[in-house]
């Protein structure tokens, strides 16, 4: 499915029910660390990025569906659009639907880059 990635300042994330979201996340899908002397580690205390994919709201749904329904999916987008850095196989991060409302939690399964365009495959760890 190729769309562009909707623009996140049009959506309001719920800081808080992501926070609640990945506690559950963290939980069933195992994350939890076991307790430290040292205290919490970072995976503990700063839930993973959060995005939506799309042009609007229906299409991130409609992605978010497709997403569920497979239990994987794929995201492409421009090679100069990851001026920062590609991705990392194995990096979590909060697949939201067109309100901003988290869905699951994905990891990176493959990250491909041809020619002038970068694909990126994922897997869900977790679903609300």
């Amino acid at each position: 499915m190729e769309q562009p990635q909707v623009d996140l300042s049009d959506i309001e994330f719920d800081h808080e029910e992501l926070r609640v979201f990945w506690d559950l996340a963290r939980y069933h899908a195992k994350l939890n660390a076991a307790p430290t002397y040292f205290g919490p580690t970072t995976l503990e205390s700063v839930p993973p990025p959060a995005w939506a994919y799309g042009e609007s709201a229906e299409e991130s749904d409609a992605f978010v569906a497709e997403v569920l329904a497979d239990d994987r999916g794929r995201t492409s987008a421009a090679a100069a659009d990851y001026a920062d850095g590609l991705p990392e196989v194995g990096v979590l991060s909060i697949l939201c639907d067109g309100a901003g409302v988290p869905r699951a939690l994905v990891e990176v399964t493959a990250v491909e880059v041809t020619g002038d365009e970068v694909v990126e495959s994922f897997k869900v760890v977790y679903r609300s």
